[in-house]
């Protein structure tokens, strides 16, 4: 499949999944590193003065080995990723939200004969900070929402852990090490009273910075696009399922304003997830991501799948 094929094939199956059930609203590879913050980053209502907090668990398996669209055995080479995510939202009025969001990571990897040889680096990852502004909130009459929002990437963890031998890569590093600038809009459409069902779109765009690295000056991560479609729908008075298409192109890594071999490239993933509500204030979600198709360029580690556990608490 050449890369036209692939934007079309992308196209396709996000249109799919967002047209698989009625509409109500409510990460990680080799060309991601850190912890995928902007994935976490979907909340959009504000209400003054109401506190949210969520605590979320990932899990990224990242054992497949592709070269561009192709599969390749991979008998030699592990890799994983455990995240930690806290997140808190704040409303500063009925339309003004401001979000922030902390993360710690543990990735291995392991490789050679029998996979005996393991690196492991654990620590602090990014921060992310924003601020959202509600456009349009929803009403009986308009029942649509519309919210975009901005903010940084900050880089809160080190980026000097070091192997056995030599210093870790960038993209096995806790932080990325960078400044980068954020973007991201959201629009849900509801359908009440006649059903509960609900569509959503998101759109967020990171632009990376550089950082000097203990073995790589002047590196740059490639700037990241990340675009979903997703529907979701109460059942059993205190269950929500979710299904959620995304579409996600990383463009190719940058060493001293050269471009990096075999870094950068395009994913479709599909996320199923369900809520429950455990009280007026407290509710929990389980969701997993796995992978439609894949371009990468060159050849790659990329994800086999990832799960999540989130716990949300407001006030």
């Amino acid at each position: 499949m050449n890369r036209e094929s692939y934007y079309l094939a992308a196209i396709l199956t996000l249109i799919t999944v967002a047209g698989t059930f009625p509409y109500q609203t409510v990460a990680q590879t080799c060309s991601c590193a850190g912890v995928p913050l902007l994935s976490s980053q979907d909340m959009a209502n504000s209400r003054a003065g109401q506190w949210n907090f969520s605590l979320t668990y990932e899990y990224h398996d990242v054992s497949d080995l592709y070269s561009n669209d192709k599969k390749l055995e991979n008998r030699s080479f592990q890799r994983s990723t455990q995240s930690l995510l806290a997140e808190v939202n704040y409303g500063i009025t009925d339309r003004l939200l401001a979000t922030g969001l902390l993360s710690s990571t543990r990735k291995v990897r392991k490789s050679g004969p029998s996979l005996g040889n393991e690196v492991t680096a654990t620590g602090i990852g990014d921060g992310l900070v924003m601020l959202k502004y509600t456009l349009h909130q929803n009403t009986i009459q308009e029942q649509y929402q519309l919210t975009v929002g901005g903010g940084t990437k900050i880089p809160l963890g080190p980026t000097d852990l070091s192997g056995p031998i030599t210093a870790l890569s960038p993209d096995m590093q806790p932080s990325t090490g960078s400044w980068d600038i954020v973007g991201w809009g959201q629009i849900s459409k509801t359908f009440l009273p006649t059903t509960t069902l609900n569509a959503f779109a998101t759109v967020s765009y990171r632009h990376t910075g550089t950082h000097d690295f203990s073995n790589l000056e002047n590196f740059k991560f490639g700037n990241q696009l990340v675009a979903k479609l997703g529907v979701s729908n109460s059942f059993l008075d205190r269950f929500e399922y979710t299904l959620i298409g995304k579409y996600r192109h990383v463009s190719i890594f940058e060493f001293n304003g050269n471009e990096r071999p075999n870094t950068g490239g395009d994913w479709i993933n599909v996320i199923p997830g369900l809520n429950y509500t455990i009280s007026s204030n407290m509710s929990a979600r389980i969701a997993g991501e796995f992978p439609v198709c894949r371009y990468l360029n060159g050849t790659q580690s990329t994800t086999n799948y990832s799960a999540s556990v989130s716990l949300f608490y407001s006030f």
